[in-house]
């Protein structure tokens, strides 16, 4: 068995067995070599960085990774992991992970990053086993969003750029990898950014993929919530997605407000959850 870059794989390559390992997940699911291109594009995914093992030449798992700089620390985000069946229960999860560690040469502030499906404990236990530790419980809901617009002195309006100064302050979580600046500024066209305006201010925003029917952030100045602003961005997004489903992943279980105003409010389920986990490297 050798583990290397996957630099040489082809996306087919790779697709082939992206499929064949989560045919029997916890979640199945299934990806278009479209999907597989997309996501490796917008979850700003290395082929150099990220690792396979293969058998006789032949791919049989892998890691695909992706990396930021953040606070003066280097975040390596795991942004998936595959083990054909017939390959599960050889270690080759951690013989990746070594040869991960190994490429870091030993520098120090390296933090590696994932998410894990809640209920995917034989994954859970073996991250657990190579040092990793859950730091929180992230939630992803879908549905469609059916609101009236109603009167309101609220502005809903289109901006042309991130203003991500004010939308810090306008947030009480970091968001997870899939929704950070580095992954948004990466896919700039592909997203349409909504600002809410109270007497001219900004007091709010909501960044989403109209093809994808994605939403990846949204937040109200603290000042100004409970007056229906967030219920004013929905309306737009729910009417840009024309009574399609649509999908909010990575919602920070913590941020107990918001996860009521999507069930509640918006009628949004909360089908899966994930733990984010993660291990410093020292």
């Amino acid at each position: 068995m050798e583990i290397r870059s996957l630099k040489n794989t082809g996306v087919e390559e790779l697709l082939s067995v992206f499929n064949e390992s989560f045919s029997d997940y916890v979640v199945p699911f299934h990806l278009t070599l479209e999907q597989l291109t997309s996501k490796i594009a917008t979850e700003k995914i290395d082929m150099d960085l990220s690792v396979g093992a293969f058998h006789s030449d032949k791919l049989v798992s892998f890691i695909l990774r992706a990396e930021k700089e953040e606070n003066h620390q280097r975040i390596i985000y795991n942004a998936g992991t595959g083990v054909i069946k017939e390959y599960r229960g050889q270690g080759l999860v951690r013989k990746m992970y070594d040869h991960i560690v190994l490429s870091l040469n030993g520098e120090d502030d390296n933090v590696l990053t994932l998410e894990v499906i809640v209920g995917n404990d034989a994954a859970i236990r073996a991250y657990e086993n190579l040092g990793f530790k859950i730091i929180r419980k992230l939630l992803c809901f879908n549905g469609i969003i059916d609101l009236k617009e109603k009167d309101s002195e609220i502005q809903v309006k289109e901006m042309e750029t991130f203003q991500w100064e004010a939308f810090q302050s306008f947030r009480d979580i970091e968001p997870s990898w899939q929704s950070s600046i580095e992954v948004l500024e990466g896919i700039r066209k592909d997203c349409r950014i909504l600002g809410a305006y109270k007497n001219g201010m900004l007091v709010g925003y909501a960044i989403y993929n109209p093809a994808a029917k994605k939403v990846y952030q949204i937040a109200v100045d603290k000042n100004y919530r409970k007056q229906g602003i967030g219920t004013q961005l929905f309306c737009r997004i729910g009417k840009d997605c024309e009574g399609q489903a649509l999908s909010f992943n990575n919602v920070d279980e913590r941020s107990q407000n918001t996860s009521a105003f999507l069930e509640r409010t918006l009628g949004l389920k909360n089908w899966v959850s994930q733990f984010e986990m993660k291990k410093n490297l020292k």
